[in-house]
């Protein structure tokens, strides 16, 4: 007798074991469409927010949007001395657009979260701006405040460059990226983060033995 003839059929003449697997087929789909909506709101409720918050992070194309031109001038300055001509007046002519649309004040703060003291001479530099002479940017951009004219303020600007950045990482664990682009320490008095982490996490450690121990009561 072949093996064919050995088949076990249903009723309608289709072999069992291809009757079985196509029931276990449309089962397992039947199962997928019943959890498919608690999968839905679980996507749109937490991972999708998640997933935006994660990318929120490490997104810092807002300065770069906003320095277009004074990027593309950097692009051939080494950051160890002082910026050349070319991206002083780059930085005035980005800046100027972003004074006429009013939205200077974004740069302003988040040029300052990079290097403490930018706020106070961005404003000046609006107010003083209006009397600029045409040519010869650096000298007049330098003479509205001696901080224009200290390399480590055009280096805090040229790292905020790359369009992505784990500089809110390393604030977390009090470190930061330095002028030389390194990954460093921040200073002994500004190192509050680690702390905060480790009392945390005895308490949480204290609190976790404190529960165990009720459960044995």
């Amino acid at each position: 007798m072949s093996i064919e003839t050995q088949k076990i059929l249903t009723t309608d003449g289709v072999p069992l074991e291809q009757s079985l697997k196509k029931a276990e087929r449309k089962n397992k789909i039947k199962a997928f469409l019943l959890v498919a909506p608690l999968l839905l709101f679980l996507l749109i409720t937490y991972i999708f927010p998640i997933g935006e918050m994660l990318t929120r992070s490490i997104d810092d194309k807002m300065v770069t949007n906003m320095l277009p031109k004074t990027f593309k001038a950097m692009e051939s300055w080494d950051g160890q001395e002082l910026p050349p001509e070319e991206v002083f007046a780059s930085f005035l002519i980005d800046y100027k657009i972003l004074v006429e649309a009013k939205t200077q004040g974004k740069l302003d703060q988040r040029l300052n979260k990079e290097k403490n003291g930018f706020n106070s001479i961005l404003k000046k530099l609006k107010r003083k701006m209006k009397k600029f002479e045409e040519g010869n940017y650096k000298e007049q951009i330098m003479s509205v405040h001696k901080r224009f004219a200290d390399v480590s303020y055009w280096q805090a600007i040229k790292r905020t460059a790359p369009p992505y950045t784990v500089a809110k990482y390393l604030k977390a664990v009090d470190m930061v990226i330095d002028e030389n682009g390194d990954i460093v320490k921040v200073e002994e008095s500004r190192r509050i983060y680690t702390q905060l982490w480790l009392r945390t996490l005895e308490v949480a450690f204290f609190v976790t033995l404190f529960c165990l121990s009720l459960i044995h009561i």
